[in-house]
Order: structure tokens, then sequence, then C-alpha cells
């Protein structure tokens, strides 16, 4: 703004607007050799409306700072909104460690290989950017401020977004992942095989081992399990089908558990169940106990050693051996709840057992009570063993309304049948509902059933 030819009020702002500079500027040969505050101002105030600094103002003026430029007003700078990120509800990079255990002991058989999710976990979040905050611009301008990006979710098989936008969900029980750059549920882990470099593995969906699953191991599947190898002593548990193609050599410890069928190219030395039908081509020394049928098949299909439940039927080529090998052979019961009797049957003989002993040392105390030579101790004891007498007596009777009742179930025999196709041999103990045979003599292509109560053999 010029005030005369010689003497002039400058007002420049910054690109952005967020500064102003003002100049004094007054001629060499100026008659007024001066610029009052009043006149620098009403400039001033006609287009600087924020973030003036008087006080520069009125020091360039008492100290006659002319024809330089300085900054007299300041405006407000916008604030940028945050960008938005993706909150992870998995580890993306999982170390495998061991466990250390509570005494300090160090499981190295439990890895943690495996980031499970069920069905309708969340895995991931989109977390909203944050709002920025809009700037001014010292002529009273407001300046926009930047907006945080969004993010957007990355995935692929097993995975669906929320009606929000802002989950990510397993549509699928299963191993969570990176594949690639996107997000997955894979419902079939697969492993080359369980041993030392994998750890116990627990997962959510179906798994499959090319080679074997080694001695001490344990392998537990939500669905099912495939093993092309052997299963040498380890734990294997499924809620679906198991299916093992070189067989099941238990040591005396390994123990399967299927939810559905198993199929084994043999079993030996194991403890099995299966909650369905198994398929064996040898069974040998092994507890099995299946709610379907067994069946041994191939060229051996035998059965030797060991006991062998079912709850309709076993099929075998051969059961027994010549050495009169002692195999019991069960059929035409609830596998499972013929064992739950049993465990009844144990439960109330020990618990009449304690109540016995209970009341030996009750009369005991009484007597020192009457000869009024009982102590404090004494008498505490006394009080404690008729509050145990009462705990086990309510106990007990709840375990025989469970025994009464699981014996009607067991009185109501089906028809379990017991075929050989070849031989078999004595040492063998067949069991059909309630009824018993012992085999004493060799017998070929026949069927074992039971009649009237009694186990009867018919052709095969």
């Amino acid at each position: 703004m010029n005030l005369n030819s010689k003497k002039s009020i400058l007002l420049d702002l910054s690109r952005d607007g967020l500064e102003a500079y003002l100049t004094l500027a007054i001629e060499e040969d100026s008659i007024e050799k001066e610029i009052s505050y009043e006149e620098v101002m009403r400039e001033i105030n006609k287009f600087i409306k924020i973030g003036l600094n008087q006080d520069t103002v009125k020091n360039m003026i008492s100290n006659k700072i002319y024809n330089e430029s300085l900054c007299i007003a300041k405006g407000l700078p916008p604030e940028d909104g945050q960008d938005g990120y993706i909150r992870y509800y998995f580890k993306e990079n999982k170390k495998i460690a061991p466990k250390i255990n509570k005494d300090g002991s160090v499981d190295y058989r439990e890895l943690n290989l495996v980031n499970n999710v069920k069905e309708g976990d969340v895995l991931a979040e989109i977390i909203l950017p944050k709002e920025g905050k809009n700037g001014t611009k010292v002529t009273g301008e407001s300046i926009p401020y930047k907006p945080g990006k969004t993010p957007f979710f990355k995935y692929g098989k097993n995975v669906k977004v929320s009606d929000d936008g802002l989950l990510l969900i397993a549509t699928k029980g299963g191993q969570v992942k990176f594949g690639g750059d996107k997000i997955v549920v894979l419902d079939v882990l697969e492993l080359d095989a369980v041993d030392n470099s994998t750890g116990n593995i627990y997962f959510n969906g179906t798994i499959k081992v090319k080679e074997n699953i080694v001695n001490g191991f344990q392998v537990k599947a939500q669905e099912d399990i495939e093993v092309s190898g052997v299963v040498e002593g380890a734990i294997l548990e499924s809620n679906g089908d198991i299916l093992i193609r070189q067989g099941i050599q238990g040591y005396n410890s390994g123990k399967v558990v299927s939810g559905g069928n198993l199929t084994s190219k043999f079993i030996e030395n194991s403890f099995i169940f299966c909650n369905k039908n198994l398929t064996a081509e040898a069974i040998m020394h092994s507890e099995v106990t299946c709610r379907g049928d067994i069946k041994v098949i191939g060229k051996k299909g035998l059965i030797v050693g060991g006991i062998c439940r079912a709850r309709r039927e076993i099929y075998a080529q051969t059961i027994g051996s010549r050495m009169a090998t002692a195999t019991v052979l069960e059929v035409g019961l609830d596998p499972e709840l013929k064992l739950r009797f049993q465990k009844l049957e144990e439960n109330i003989n020990s618990s009449k057992e304690n109540i016995n002993k209970i009341d030996q040392s009750l009369l005991i105390l009484e007597n020192m009570i009457k000869e009024n030579r009982i102590d404090e101790e004494k008498k505490m004891l006394y009080e404690k063993l008729i509050h145990t007498k009462i705990e086990i007596e309510e106990n007990l009777n709840n375990l025989n309304r469970e025994y009464i009742v699981i014996k009607s179930q067991l009185s109501n025999i089906s028809s379990g049948k017991i075929k050989v196709q070849e031989t078999i041999y004595p040492g063998v103990k067949i069991v059909i509902g309630n009824s018993i045979m012992f085999i004493r003599d060799e017998m070929s292509h026949c069927t074992f059933y039971s009649d009237e109560g009694e186990v009867k053999v018919g052709p095969f």
C-alpha cells in the first residue's frame, strides 16, 4: 500500500498464507521520515485477521526499522489426520519356541506351531483414521487438513468381512496365516512329519502327515487325521475320521481316539477308541473299543492278543494263534457304556471299603469318648471322620443310582455277532452281551451269536 511516492506500507503473505511480512519502505529523500503506528495498523487490519504480533509492529515503528521485511503474523497450521491401521488378533510372525513349565523345566514337544482359530473368530480389525484439524491463514481463511488413509483388508480362503467392513472373520476353523499378502484360514494342515521339528500339533481342522508320527508326540484335530507313514507310540485324537496308511505301533503307550471311523494297516500294542467303524489288516496285543463294527480284512485279517470290543460285529480271517494266545472279543453291548459300568462297580466297592474303614475308626474313638480319655485332637478327628463319611455316603448314593440305570440298559442285549472267515484258535474268550464262551478247540468258517442267553456257533 503506497502512502505517497516516497513512503509505503508493504504487506506480503507466504505462499501457504500462514505468515505475513511487513516492510516499512521510506526513500532517503522522503520529506516524512516517520510512519505512525495508527496508519500502519489501519492498513494491517484490512488484511490480517489472526495471529498478529503487535509488539513486532510497535518495535519496527519505534526503532524505525525501515526497508526491512519482518514477520508480524502467523496463522494456525492444519493438523493432518493420522492414518488408520489394521490390528491383528493372531501372531503375524509366530516364533517356534519350547514351553517353559511352572517348575522351570522346558518341554520341547510343546512348540505351539499352529495359529488355531475357530469359526466366527475375529482375525483382524481396521482401526479408523483419526480426524485432523483445519488450519487458518492469517487472513482468516480456513486451510483444510489432510485426512488420514483408511486401510483395507486383503483376504482369501475361509475368511469374510463383517457388514460394517471393519472386522475380518474366520468362516471355518483352521490355521490363520498370511498366504502371500492375504490373510487366509487353512482348514487342512499339511506336515512332513511330527517330531522334534514340529512338537505336538493341535489343529482346528484336518491334519495330513506325509511321513511318520514319532514316539511321545501328540496330534489332536477337530476334523480328520491322515498319516501316510507309521504312528509310533504317539497320542492321536480326532473328532472326525483317522486314516493311518502304514499302521500303529503303540509300544503299550500309544493311544488313538477317533470320533468317526478309524482305518489302519495294522494296530499293535496300542489303546484304541473308535466312535464308528474300525478297519485294519491286523490287530495284535491291543485294547480296542469300537462303537460300530470291527473289520479285520486282507490276507492276514488277524486278531491276536488283547481285547476287542464292538457294538455290533467283529469280522476277521483269523482270531488267536496256535500258541493259545489269550484273546478277548466282546460284542452286543455299547463298549463305552460297559466300561462306565465297570468303573462304577470299582468306585462303589471302593466307597464301601472307605466307609467300613471310617466306621472302624469311629468305633474306636467313640469308646475313647465313653471312657473319657479323648483329647481335643482326637475330637477334631472324630468330627472330621463323621463329615467325610456323610460325603462318601452321598456320593455312593449317586453312584448306585447311575449303576442301576446303566445295568438296566445293559440288560437290553442287541444282536452282536463275531464272524470268522478262516480259523479261531483255543485261548479265545467270546463275550456276547452277558453270555460267555471259551474256545477250547480250533474252529473254522463260523459265526458266533447269542440265542436265549447262550453263545451259539453257526456257519460263516
